[in-house]
């Protein structure tokens, strides 16, 4: 079986630790928990692939992340859909760290189920093609998407 580690990037409050949470323990809790650092979670995929998860914390201090990276092999950005500016800060991570671009990746839309506060546009789906080629709007709420999204990423580790 292979290892593969995954690192979960994005601005502090989308919903990466709910994500991995419903992805791993198919478990969410209303209650916010801040991560410091670095959380790590596993999940076999398939017969084949485990998953290494590394839910790093929120980007607000800068180049904090960029130890966490080494020997990635895909990445999920987490972007908030009620939260604009979530897309301006991952924006700045991979112009800070153009190497992200190399590996295989999905963008996670978090909070599609709060649909009376979305505040996406046309100009938003064209900020996230900069960066990913695939995109999933999930919600760790109601486990939409979710399972999907990894497993997507996943086809692209193989």
């Amino acid at each position: 079986m292979k290892s593969k580690k995954v690192c979960m990037i994005g601005r502090f409050a989308v919903g990466k630790t709910s994500l991995v949470d419903r992805f791993v323990k198919n478990h969410f809790s209303e209650k916010y928990q801040t991560t410091v650092g670095v959380a790590i979670a596993t999940k076999i995929i398939d017969d084949h692939t485990k998953f290494i998860i590394w839910d790093i914390a929120g980007f607000e201090q800068e180049n904090h992340y960029k130890p966490y990276l080494r020997g990635a092999h895909g990445i999920i950005y987490v972007v908030d859909a009620t939260e604009p500016a979530s897309l301006s800060t991952l924006e700045e991570i991979v112009a800070d760290a153009p190497e992200l671009k190399d590996l295989p990746s999905v963008c996670f839309i978090n909070k599609a189920d709060l649909t009376d506060d979305i505040n996406w546009t046309e100009a938003s789906n064209e900020q996230v093609a900069q960066f990913s080629q695939h995109s999933y709007w999930t919600s760790a709420k109601t486990g939409d998407n979710v399972e999907d999204a990894f497993l997507a990423l996943s086809k692209h580790l193989s």
